[in-house]
């Protein structure tokens, strides 16, 4: 059985960037696993401050119904602060990570790449300790796969999620015509929507100024890029063809 691992920075990352994919792996039979590094308590709930011990719990609470929505029920938090992974010792996460990937032993994993997908310097810090950590965990075998922004996002998306500080200036990256596109079949679109909609304190202000039929449509497809490993991309693409 395949083993998939999500290591994200805050609950909520793991849908908005991979939700159709995961529910797929489930649906395939597959083993998913997320590590969070932060429970969310420098967010905000539903648009307003809130005590950070209060919106973790809230946080958490939402993160568990929502990986229920997409059929996983494995889900680890590291307990770092949210905001404040730079100023975590590197050397001290990345040998945590280490033990993780050792103990997990997933086939695939999927996490940020070098730009954050937002651009959130939480993000970005993730991606290098887990490049580290799978360097040094060397396991030739292992995949990892990068969430990107789709092009089709530059002029209809990011503009109006930017509404509400989404991406950070100047920080985003989009896609190239290469990249692995995963098209979301009508169950797992449904899937990944409920997810979304079981972080309220997070999703329900989008939800309520877009609309559900705006979210259906961009999040129709995934798009990710290989990482770490050279020649990835190709066996990535054959194993989608054949399934």
């Amino acid at each position: 059985m395949t083993t998939v691992l999500g290591i994200w920075a805050h609950p909520d990352d793991e849908v908005f960037t991979s939700g159709g994919f995961m529910a797929d792996a489930v649906r395939r039979g597959e083993r998913v696993v997320c590590l969070h590094l932060t429970r969310g308590e420098a967010g905000l709930y539903h648009r307003q401050v809130w005590p950070g011990h209060e919106l973790a719990s809230v946080r958490s609470a939402e993160l568990a119904a929502s990986l229920g929505r997409l059929g996983i029920s494995e889900q680890r938090f590291l307990d770092l602060p949210d905001g404040g992974l730079f100023l975590v010792p590197w050397e001290e996460i990345v040998a945590q990570l280490h033990d993780e990937l050792v103990e997990i032993h997933p086939d695939v994993i999927v996490t940020f790449g070098s730009d954050g997908f937002t651009g959130h310097s939480d993000h970005k810090v993730l991606s290098g300790w887990v490049s580290s950590a799978v360097r040094l965990w060397d396991c030739s075998r292992v995949r990892v796969l990068h969430p990107l922004v789709p092009h089709s996002w530059n002029d209809t998306v990011v503009h109006r999620l930017n509404e509400f500080d989404f991406f950070w200036p100047g920080q985003v990256q989009f896609s190239d015509r290469n990249d692995l596109t995963v098209r979301l079949d009508d169950e797992l679109l449904e899937a990944k929507i409920d997810a979304l909609k079981a972080h309220a304190s997070q999703m329900e202000p989008l939800f309520e100024a877009y609309g559900e039929d705006f979210f259906r449509s961009i999040f129709s497809t995934e798009v990710f890029r290989p990482g770490v490993r050279p020649g990835f991309r190709s066996r990535m693409m054959l194993d989608l063809k054949q399934a």
